[in-house]
Parts: structure tokens; sequence; C-alpha cells
């Protein structure tokens, strides 16, 4: 009998840059992946890096590895490591296989092994300097890989530099020239689907913290809710309530002069900033009549890799994340 050839499983990838609040007393000396690198030798067991998320998740730094990137002024070692979600206790849901004779199927459970839990996502990160090449899964969200390095480097001995960390999403600069040629007729926020977006990240990773820069927009769409409520949660609006609205943010095209280049430069930067960040629930309408959500607007590409279980071959998805990381290079997108 032939083995059936395993197809190759899809990941995205993405790219991520780390910067650093300068705020009065804090100085940081060294790059993100100086300070990975150095956590993580000195703590030199796995029960040492593992992390608490929430619901009984926990995030895990399995491996740390390097390679060399080949890049236009030379080749460089970049950092790789692979950090693993899982549930403690959780069981694995089963199913029969389907048959002629079985008119019903019920889900069944399977219980781990003992010292051994099930992995419930892998993720794999590439860092050079202050650039972050990820590929999360598809139940491991980026924000949690950032979570992870923020409690690593802490935990490692840079205290004050992971409270002063703010790892960004990039967004595709072909999309920001679009808006910045283009300029921006209106965004339209959907206050439900932005702030569920919003709850989910914090629901993944409960100490993931929302970026300032996104403050102002949150407060101003909670801002139109709690016109509609009394007392009521977040939560409870958006599952209980079926309330919603939308902010709209536009630019009147026929006012012409100073004032009129300053407003459309704020409606500019909003959209920028949010086509910056992992939130979702909005359209940007430039005047040329694009539009752009978030499936638009962040830099991304999928791989084909080999598959390992669930997940897959550790060695091949690094090599994937060091071959984008040559291309971005060499594109200048690391310098944008």
């Amino acid at each position: 009998m032939t083995l059936k050839k395993e197809k190759p499983k899809n990941r995205t990838v993405y790219y991520f840059r780390c910067e650093f609040a300068k705020i009065e007393g804090v100085i940081v000396k060294d790059t993100l992946e100086t300070m990975t690198k150095s956590a993580w030798l000195k703590l030199n067991s796995t029960q040492e890096r593992t992390f608490y998320l929430g619901e009984e998740r926990s995030v895990v730094g399995m491996k740390l590895s390097s390679r060399r990137a080949k890049l236009s002024y030379g080749n460089r070692d970049c950092t790789l490591f692979s950090v693993g979600l899982y549930e403690e206790g959780a069981s694995a849901n089963t199913i029969n296989k389907p048959s002629k004779t079985s008119a019903e199927l019920e889900a069944g459970t399977y219980d781990a092994p003992i010292d051994q839990e099930f992995l419930d996502g892998e993720g794999f990160v590439c860092i050079f300097g202050n650039h972050l090449i990820m590929s999360p899964a598809a139940t491991f969200r980026a924000s949690a890989i950032n979570g992870f390095l923020s409690s690593l480097i802490e935990k490692g001995g840079y205290v004050k530099e992971s409270n002063v960390m703010d790892i960004q999403q990039v967004a595709d600069i072909d999309v920001v020239k679009t808006i910045e040629e283009e300029g921006v007729s209106n965004i339209v926020v959907n206050a439900v689907s932005y702030l569920s977006t919003l709850e989910y990240i914090k629901r993944i990773d409960p100490q993931e913290k929302v970026s300032g820069k996104l403050q102002k927009i949150t407060k101003m769409v909670k801002g139109v809710l709690d016109v509609l409520r009394d007392d009521d949660t977040d939560a409870e609006i958006l599952e209980k309530e079926g309330l919603n609205a939308r902010v709209v943010i536009s630019h009147d095209g026929r006012t012409s002069g100073d004032n009129a280049d300053i407003g459309q430069e704020h409606a500019k930067n909003t959209a920028k900033l949010l086509a910056s960040t992992n939130v979702g629930g909005y359209v940007i309408t430039t005047k040329s009549g694009t539009k752009l959500t978030n499936e638009d607007t962040v830099l991304k590409h999928t791989v084909k890799v080999k598959r390992h279980g669930k997940s897959v071959n550790r060695d091949k998805m690094w090599l994937k994340l060091v071959e984008s990381l040559e291309i971005y290079e060499r594109e200048g997108i690391l310098e944008q």
C-alpha cells in the first residue's frame, strides 16, 4: 500500500517592529534581539520560560536558535525561537470515522498522556535587531507572542525595558502609499466589530497592552455606545443586547485652504494608525473610492510548510522566516 502524500500546510507570515517609549529615567541600550537571547539563556529551563495567559492557558518558550541571513550589506545572524500554547489538563475531542452502519455520531474525548499536554498552537519568530518576522497559529495570536516576549525579558532582568517596549504590526507599504496618494474620504468604524476584536485579543492574552495610539479611537467608539446603555458592560452589549453603532470620520473634499489640508492629514494619520494595528471592524475609503479593511492593510504573506501533526516542521518554518527577512531587507521595507 502506498503512503498518502501529505500536503504542506499554509502559514501566514507577518512583520512587526519593536519600539521603546522614551520615558525619563529609562535608557534602553540593547535591541529586543539582544535582550531576548540574554533572557532566554538566563532562564535555562522550559518551566522558567512558561507564562500564564489566563483561562488555564500558558505559553512556553520551546527552542532558541540562530541562522545566517543573506542581506544586501553582508551576511548577518538572526535569532529564531518557537513558542507553544497549551491548556493545562485539557482533553482533545475525537470522532469515530463515518460508517454506513452508524446513523449518528457523538464527539468523544481523549486525555493527554501523563506529563504531557495537548498543543493548542505553535508560534515561530525570527528577530533581527528590533524587527520581528513571525508566524502565529490561528489559535495563537501574535499578541500572545508579544506578551511572551515582554514577560521573558522582564523575568530575565530587563524590567524597565519590558515596561516601555511596544511591538506594533507594520502596515503594507503599498496600502500606506495608497492612503497618502489618494487621500481619505472617510473612515467607518463598526463599534461592535471593533470592540469585539479588542475583547478577543484581551481574552487570548489578558496581559496584552492596547497601544496608547489607539486609546483615543477606542474611547470614541466606547463613548458612542455609552449613549445607548445604562450600566451595561462592553461584554453585555456585545453578547446580549444586540446594540450597534458606527463612528464615521470624514473629510469634506469641497473645502480648501491650510485648515482643510491639516484636516486631511489628521484623517490620513488616523487611517495609517488603524492600518498598523491588528484590530478590525473598520473600512477606510479613499477619495478615489478604494476601500481598505484590516485584511488589506497589514503586511503579510502566505507560505507553504511541511506539516508536523497539526503544526508545521520547525526548521522548515524557520527557513521561511529567514527568507522573508531577506526579502524585506532587500526591498527596503525594514528601513521604512
